[in-house]
């Protein structure tokens, strides 16, 4: 196992759903890949009795405005879902999280250099490839 720095990471994007292309100027990407669970508590049950539900799949990117690149703009205006990719080091390209998502943005613009961000939201499955 190697432990290895986020500073090759990467977020890909392709709206068409079919070979995602890195979105340049981000610096930053969360996945939470949270489960879900359902309270299934009885009478004289001795605590609260949990049973595991549809795990969540969400997270966000972040980085800095660059007109050049505009992926992350375009990608919260689409009405459809397009293929999204995480991976924490691009060392190892082939462990990464994928799958189709939907996006959003916003942009915070003032004295210091623009940040962009961006959340993002399963539309199917989103797995670890390379892992788990």
């Amino acid at each position: 196992m190697a432990i290895l720095t986020g500073r090759y990471g990467q977020v890909l994007w392709d709206p068409a759903g079919t070979t995602p292309v890195a979105i340049i100027s981000l610096n930053k990407w969360v996945g939470n890949f949270t489960q879900e669970y359902e309270d299934v508590t009885c009478f004289l049950d001795p605590n609260r009795v949990y049973i595991p539900s549809l795990p969540n799949r969400e997270g966000t990117v972040g980085g800095f405005w660059n007109s050049a690149e505009l992926a992350i703009f375009e990608a919260a205006e689409s009405p459809t879902p397009g293929k999204l990719e995480l991976i924490p080091n691009n060392t190892e390209p082939t462990f990464k999280w994928t799958g189709l998502a939907y996006m959003d943005r916003s942009i915070d613009c003032s004295l210091q250099a623009p940040t962009v961000t961006g959340t993002w939201k399963a539309a199917g499955p989103f797995l670890l490839e390379g892992g788990v």
